[in-house]
């Protein structure tokens, strides 16, 4: 295992795994070079990725709690109110929004879509801004 693959969420047979995955071998070529079953190499890639997916959102999070903004838009919310909150709390702390009211719904949509029913959120959403305008959807 080479130095920076160490101290990561990923075990060596993950990292290994995923190496050759991405040389375009399959799960069924990766299982026989690695003597296992296409199952096992399954599971192994799955929870990589899953651990992946975690990481970032983990880094997403802690970013954002550096922010200057951070909003919670309540479950019921109107889509359509949600960018005159976001831009109420930036006109308050003096920061410039990157983005307009119809770019903000689009990205609701599109980072958020479990949480969203028609024009109304079903479910919580966070929303950082950062000290350059920049608007994250969690």
């Amino acid at each position: 295992m080479r130095e920076d693959e160490k101290d990561t969420l990923l075990t060596g047979r993950q990292i290994e795994v995923l190496k050759l995955k991405r040389k375009g071998l399959s799960q069924a070529d990766i299982a026989r070079k690695l003597k296992t079953t296409r199952g096992n190499i399954s599971t192994i890639e799955t929870t990589a990725m899953k651990n992946i997916a975690k990481a970032e959102k983990t880094i997403k999070l802690y970013r954002a709690m550096e922010s200057p903004i951070w909003l919670t838009v309540a479950s019921g919310t109107d889509l359509y109110e949600i960018p005159q909150m976001i831009f109420k709390e930036a006109d308050r702390k003096k920061i410039k929004i990157s983005m307009d009211s119809a770019t903000v719904i689009v990205r609701l949509k599109t980072d958020a879509p479990d949480r969203i029913a028609h024009r109304v959120t079903a479910g919580d959403i966070s929303i950082s801004v950062d000290e350059h305008g920049n608007v994250t959807i969690y």
